[in-house]
């Protein structure tokens, strides 16, 4: 009797070490599947940010190119010391790679923040960000401390506006241009 005890009392402490060893493989299996094949490996409070600072959708809903793109824009905002006048661990990141993502840019290869135009209060200040996607095509983005993605530009700081959050809405998972007079009434929001 004591016997099976000892050995039913093994098999539970064997089956309880194979039981936490599967879970934490098949955790780390499925970050890598969060993470994608080709995307970037995060340390875990990397992750935690990247996962935490998404408003919009959930990282398993994001495409691996999307997650990569909003993980390379938190992290320059992060290491220029740019915080958004948002609610703690929230930002528009998520939004701003979702539309970059309905303009087609791309993955982003490289992004530098160029510079950091303040405005007369917080609320304005304005992130000048230059990325460079796969295909070496350069874009611009203006990117607001309170209101996220605000201007698109293709080329140069003056070149093409491809975005604008005044003069385009977000319909039915597309961009469109604002009518003139529908921005002056008001027009769609996103």
């Amino acid at each position: 009797m004591k016997r099976n005890k000892i050995i039913l009392t093994c098999m539970v402490i064997v089956s309880t070490i194979v039981v936490g060893v599967f879970h934490l493989v098949n955790e780390r299996s499925s970050m890598t599947q969060i993470n994608g094949e080709n995307d970037m490996e995060l340390t875990e409070e990397q992750y935690q940010l990247l996962k935490d600072s998404i408003l919009f959708a959930s990282l398993e809903e994001m495409s691996s190119m999307r997650r990569g793109n909003s993980w390379l824009f938190l992290n320059a905002m992060r290491e220029k010391g740019f915080t958004e006048n948002r609610q703690p661990g929230e930002s528009g990141v998520g939004l701003a790679t979702w539309i970059l993502e309905l303009l087609d840019v791309g993955e982003i290869k490289d992004l530098i923040i160029d510079r950091l135009e303040e405005g007369i209060h917080d609320l304005a200040d304005v992130l000048i960000i230059r990325i460079v996607n796969e295909q070496n095509s350069t874009y611009y983005i203006w990117y607001n401390r309170t209101w996220g993605l605000s201007m698109v530009r293709k080329g140069t700081e003056d070149g093409e506006m491809v975005y604008s959050s005044a003069t385009h809405f977000i319909k039915d998972g597309e961009i469109h241009e604002r009518a003139e007079s529908s921005f002056v009434r008001g027009g769609d929001t996103l």
